[in-house]
């Protein structure tokens, strides 16, 4: 087995729980490297995140640190474990004191795999990354105070013409995350499902609505629309002019995380808001 061991970039404790996991791994015999952008320790071998083949990504961050390590990885099969040391840990389930079971665990093989669907999406011919979270178009910068206007349709036919703030388009896992934030309904992880959640519509109609994971979604920026901002799970973003069109579908292949614990992940974050 080869292990990956991504830490969030900046913050020192995670770096050094990294470290960690690392000796601990290789006292086990399993060949395991660092994030080639750590700064190198004598005795860590590393490695460069979606250019050398590894056959589990352990994170070490919060929610933000896992997103961009999948965007990294794009939509290879490599796995993920998830060790929470962040603000917002809602993706990851192993706590820091608790990195020593992981790995035992892994080395035997007791873990589930959980395949969470994403979202792929083109715009104009600009292939964007995959998307666990949400694509969500919003008014930003100079347009800030003007609203948006998009007009949206399922295999062709017109659901929405959105006057408001924007758009948040989300795969189930980000039906917990801004979606939800903007009214959207909280669906399963482990379904499959296109959650489209309107942000701040000026009309009554412009209500959230769960689509099929079959369906094509395309969103055009309407000529009477200031520029929208595109940002994909938070991490990446680009400008979109009016006249733009956006189109999404369910990716070809989802996000696999390794789960260690017994029990629904997401029920028992849930069960702590009764």
């Amino acid at each position: 087995m080869r292990l990956g061991v991504v830490p969030k970039l900046s913050s020192r404790e995670a770096i050094e729980l990294a470290g960690n996991i690392v000796h601990y791994a290789e006292s086990l015999g399993v060949n395991t490297l660092m994030d080639h952008r750590v700064k190198p320790v004598e005795g860590w071998g590393t490695f460069r995140l979606g250019v050398d083949t590894v056959d589990v990504v352990i994170v070490v961050g919060g929610d933000g640190t896992v997103l961009s390590t999948l965007h990294a990885l794009r939509d290879t099969d490599t796995p993920i474990a998830t060790i929470r040391h962040g603000k917002r840990g809602f993706l990851c389930d192993v706590p820091p004191f608790e990195y020593r079971t992981m790995i035992r665990r892994l080395v035997e093989g007791n873990y589930v795999i959980h395949e969470y669907m994403r979202l792929s999406a083109t715009a104009g011919t600009e292939e964007l990354p995959p998307a666990l979270n949400d694509y969500s178009i919003v008014t930003n910068g100079p347009s800030r105070s003007k609203v948006g206007r998009l007009n949206v349709t399922k295999d062709g036919e017109e659901i929405f013409n959105i006057v408001g703030d924007g758009l948040i388009i989300a795969p189930p896992v980000g039906s917990t995350a801004y979606a939800l934030a903007a009214g959207g309904p909280v669906v399963d992880p482990l379904m499959e499902a296109i959650i489209l959640a309107p942000l701040a519509p000026a009309m009554l109609c412009s209500r959230p609505v769960v689509l099929p994971p079959s369906s094509e979604v395309k969103i055009t920026v309407r000529f009477d629309s200031p520029p929208l901002e595109l940002m994909v799970d938070g991490q990446v973003s680009a400008t979109l002019q009016p006249g733009d069109e956006i189109i999404i579908r369910k990716a070809d292949k989802p996000a696999k995380i390794l789960r260690f614990f017994t029990g629904d992940h997401y029920v028992k974050l849930f069960s702590r808001c009764m």
